[in-house]
């Protein structure tokens, strides 16, 4: 249902579902052996179905909600290759070969979005305009120039950096002391996006049945029984695909990852000028603060979306569109008085490293833990785990064997974000 902000007139339903609302997939469960079982409708899950169906094997993908309910229909549809700990970071903690490997997945993960939109001829507003980076403080944009050089350097990743000058060129704001600048990415649809792959499983035989909640997995017999809402499924194989919304299906997975709540905003329609002046060039923009906003125009021109951690503690839907429409103005001050149409939030997932995880429990394969990057990455690895259960050596990635860790002090409850929340909006305030 389409709820409403009674005080500020604001649709709490994403502005995506506009043009792509979920929809349920209602089937009767299937008899005898299924050769997968995939927890989770998402990029992740419908990925690896689409490539295990391709296959010929029988696939049967569940979830609590709709498909692409959660944040791959949510999300800022911004396509990214970079990764959290950046070139440095990695090179640092696992060498400069290994550090080069586990990078180059993040590059390769965009290149398999473009190819799978095409194969699959999803319509889905792909733009491919690059995106701009812009740093918030000097120190944010040195540090910008010494990654640059590096990812130049090792892997002729051709991003350039940019002055404060240069950023007006994509963004017309003077908000920003310079940033870097990338030509090879961009953004889409995302539920335009979810909604093509969904339609290709099934088409290639996948079944998927959404709302279906996996309550437990037991084995038996060298085999799972999926214990769901609607009954029992028997399989070979199970993918974990839940990401931000694991839930308790497979408790030693949800303790590995912590779901973070983003919010974002679209404007009331704008004219298509107005907009375009905002953004001259249709990049994507994501900016270099630790509480960070991440904005762009909608694929039809006429809206500005803005999305990122607008409060601290938890907070109406109200009170944080009033938070990130005060975000738009700072940056836009043309959008003071620009009204919000719409406001909604969804789960991100983070690893202790900052790094995707993918990998298996015997017979139980997952993916997941994109760090904020999951539009391209979701998808890239949900086909690499379904290229491991093929036994493929093509579904061999530099995250293999990476460790995969939780903490003590975590249970699948992240009681320290505000705490962790407030250190960022600190460091924001004061440039520290």
């Amino acid at each position: 249902m389409n709820k409403k902000s009674e005080s500020l007139n604001i649709s709490y339903f994403p502005y995506w579902w506009e043009a792509a609302e979920p929809k349920p997939a209602i089937h009767d469960l299937p008899s005898g052996t299924q050769d997968v079982v995939i927890v989770g409708a998402g990029y992740t899950g419908l990925s690896a179905a689409l490539t295990l169906a391709k296959s010929g094997l029988s696939v049967v993908v569940l979830d609590t909600q709709l498909p692409g309910f959660g944040a791959s229909s949510r999300n800022g549809g911004m396509i990214s290759n970079l990764l959290k700990p950046g070139l440095s970071g990695l090179m640092a903690k696992y060498g400069i070969e290994r550090g080069e490997a586990i990078y180059r997945e993040s590059l390769n993960s965009v290149d398999f979005v473009k190819k799978l939109v095409g194969d699959e001829e999803i319509e889905c507003d792909l733009n491919l305009k690059g995106r701009l980076y812009p740093a918030v403080l000097e120190k944010h944009l040195d540090a910008m120039k010494k990654e640059t050089a590096l990812k130049q350097k090792h892997l002729g990743i051709e991003d350039e950096i940019i002055g404060k000058g240069q950023c007006q060129e994509d963004i017309a704001s003077d908000l920003y002391v310079g940033g870097f600048r990338q030509f090879d990415t961009g953004g889409l649809h995302p539920a335009k996006f979810v909604e093509g792959l969904a339609s290709a499983v099934e088409k290639n035989g996948g079944l998927i049945l959404a709302p279906c909640t996996a309550k437990a997995i037991k084995k038996k017999s060298g085999t799972y029984l999926i214990d769901t809402s609607l009954g029992t499924i028997n399989c070979d194989k199970v993918v974990i695909a839940t990401n931000g919304y694991s839930g308790g299906v497979y408790p030693s997975l949800e303790k590995k990852v912590i779901p973070i709540g983003s919010t974002m905003i679209a404007t009331e329609k704008l004219s298509k000028e107005m907009v375009s002046s905002l953004f001259p060039t249709g990049r994507m923009i994501a900016d270099s603060r630790k509480m960070l906003s991440y904005f762009r125009p909608s694929p039809d021109g006429t809206r500005v979306l803005l999305g990122g951690r607008p409060t601290v503690l938890p907070s109406t839907p109200d009170v944080q569109a009033r938070a990130l429409q005060k975000r738009l103005a700072d940056i836009f001050p043309q959008l003071r008085d620009v009204a919000v149409s719409h406001v909604w939030t969804g789960n991100v997932a983070y690893s202790f490293d900052a790094l995707p995880a993918i990998g298996h429990d015997e017979g139980i394969y997952f993916a997941l833990g994109y760090c904020g990057s999951g539009v391209a990455m979701s998808g890239y690895l949900g086909h690499k785990v379904a290229l491991k259960i093929l036994k493929s050596s093509e579904g061999d990635t530099a995250f293999d064997g990476l460790p995969f860790e939780s903490k003590a002090y975590y249970q699948g409850q992240p009681w320290f974000l505000p705490i962790a929340m407030a250190g960022y909006k600190l460091r924001d305030t004061f440039g520290f």
